[in-house]
């Protein structure tokens, strides 16, 4: 084989093995240093399918699919407790400025431009919250993340799906510490509750016992009114007919003082 079909065949061989494959979710963009026109790279999106190259020609592809990056960073919290927050960010490039975030930053956007400001946001919205109130605020706090991150990374060419805050993780000390606090917290609560029970029974008892005294001022009353209506009904006659009411007893009368009032004798068989 002369020299003129070896290289003929080199060439054929290696035009045969220069393809590249657009896959579907993402979008790809021509580079070609050399040629007569459209050198450099093209600014029209390549969809998905498989493309011929000559060997010195590349395509460059970027997903445009969501896509979801995890990071843990540690946090001081607002009252100066160090803790680690694991958070997760899903965003993807803007599909139509795919050519943009290629000439300004390049296929590590996310490293470059995206997970700084994701890490930073973390710090300064989980910063301003109590340890105790992270996990409890978990998806407010993720919301305020997202808004801090888009807002940090507007212009850049990507966009923010969600943030979610996935966990947060504490060290032995911690642990003892909120431990101890909650322990703390029970132990309080349940004075709490025994100091309300002893206020109740002494209200009810004070009530009891007004009660009581109210009873008794009535019953008090009631006697001393209706001994004041027998006082007034009990005359002399009244007790002289009761004197001879009863047919069956053997009674002897003698009158006695001015009132003729007799004194009842029974007597004895």
């Amino acid at each position: 084989m002369n020299r003129k079909k070896f290289f003929l065949v080199l060439l054929l061989f290696g035009t045969l093995n220069c393809g590249a494959t657009v896959r579907p979710g993402e979008i790809g963009l021509f580079w070609k240093p050399f040629g007569i026109s459209d050198v450099g790279l093209s600014k029209d999106p390549v969809l998905n399918g498989f493309y011929w190259l000559l060997p010195w020609n590349d395509i460059y592809t970027y997903s445009t699919q969501w896509n979801s990056y995890k990071e843990k960073v540690d946090v001081l919290t607002n009252d100066d407790l160090k803790i680690d927050v694991q958070a997760v960010i899903i965003m993807r490039p803007v599909r139509d400025e795919i050519f943009q975030l290629h000439v300004e930053v390049g296929p590590e956007y996310y490293k470059s431009i995206v997970q700084p400001e994701f890490r930073a946001s973390i710090r300064n919205v989980v910063s301003h919250h109590q340890m105790i109130q992270i996990s409890k605020n978990s998806a407010v706090l993720a919301k305020d993340i997202k808004s801090a991150v888009i807002e940090r990374t507007k212009g850049k060419h990507v966009e923010v799906f969600d943030v979610i805050l996935d966990d947060v993780e504490y060290s032995p000390n911690m642990l003892h510490a909120i431990e101890a606090k909650l322990t703390k917290q029970q132990e309080l609560e349940q004075q709490k509750y025994e100091l309300e029970i002893a206020e109740k029974n002494i209200e009810i008892a004070k009530r009891k016992a007004k009660a009581d005294a109210e009873a008794q001022l009535i019953r008090a009353e009631a006697q001393a009114k209706s001994q004041t209506i027998i006082n007034e009904r009990l005359t002399t006659k009244y007790l002289q007919y009761k004197a001879f009411e009863s047919p069956n007893s053997k009674m002897i009368f003698v009158p006695q003082d001015k009132n003729n009032l007799p004194i009842v004798v029974s007597p004895k068989d």
